[in-house]
C-alpha cells in the first residue's frame, strides 16, 4: 500500500496544477506574472533527495512523458527535463545534509533547473521567444516564489512518507 501511495500523491499533484493554472493564468487575470505550479516536480525532488536517484529518475520520466503527452506538442521536452533535473538535485543532494532548508533550498534550484531547461529546449527548437529578462522576470521568479511556499507546505508530511517506504524498501 505504501508503494501505491507515493505516484498517488505525485498524480494529484500534477492534476491540482492543471487546476491552478486554470486560476493563475496571466491572460485571464491581467496579471504580469506567470505563476507556474510545479507540484509533481517537487514532490519528485523530494524522492530524488530522500530515498535515491533511480526513483527520482523514474518518477521524472514518467511525470515528464505525461506532462508532454497532455500539455505540449513536441515529445520529450519535458521527459528530459524532469528526469535531468531529478538526478542533478540528487547528485547535488549526496553532498549535503537533508534537512528543512536544504531541502527546500534544493527544490527551489531543481524548480529552476527544469524552468531553465524547458525555457533554453523551446527557445532552441523555436518555440518560445521570450527574452531571458522577461523570463526571469515574468516567469521564473514567481514561479520559484509558488513552489516554495508548496515546498513548506509539503515537507513534513511528505518527508514523513518517504522515511517509511524508505524503511520498507530496506526491510524487503
Amino acid at each position: 500500500m505504501k508503494k501505491i501511495l507515493l505516484p498517488f500523491l505525485i498524480y494529484l499533484a500534477f492534476i491540482s496544477e492543471s487546476s491552478l493554472m486554470q486560476a493563475l493564468l496571466p491572460q485571464e487575470n491581467n496579471m504580469e506574472w506567470q505563476f507556474i505550479p510545479r507540484f509533481s516536480m517537487v514532490m519528485i525532488l523530494f524522492i530524488a533527495i530522500y530515498l535515491n536517484s533511480t526513483y527520482g529518475l523514474v518518477y521524472g520520466l514518467g511525470f515528464g512523458l505525461l506532462t508532454d503527452l497532455l500539455y505540449t506538442d513536441i515529445i520529450g521536452v519535458y521527459l528530459f527535463s524532469m528526469a535531468a533535473t531529478a538526478y542533478i538535485t540528487s547528485v547535488f543532494s549526496r553532498y549535503l545534509f537533508g534537512n528543512l532548508i536544504v531541502t527546500l533550498l534544493l527544490s527551489i534550484v531543481g524548480v529552476a533547473i527544469l524552468e531553465f531547461f524547458v525555457y533554453g529546449l523551446n527557445s532552441l527548437i523555436g518555440i518560445s521567444y521570450q527574452m531571458i529578462d522577461m523570463f526571469l522576470y515574468k516567469r521564473l521568479l514567481p514561479t520559484l516564489i509558488l513552489n516554495g511556499f508548496f515546498a513548506i507546505l509539503i515537507y513534513y508530511p511528505y518527508v514523513k512518507q518517504l522515511n517509511l517506504l524508505k524503511d520498507t524498501l530496506k526491510e524487503n
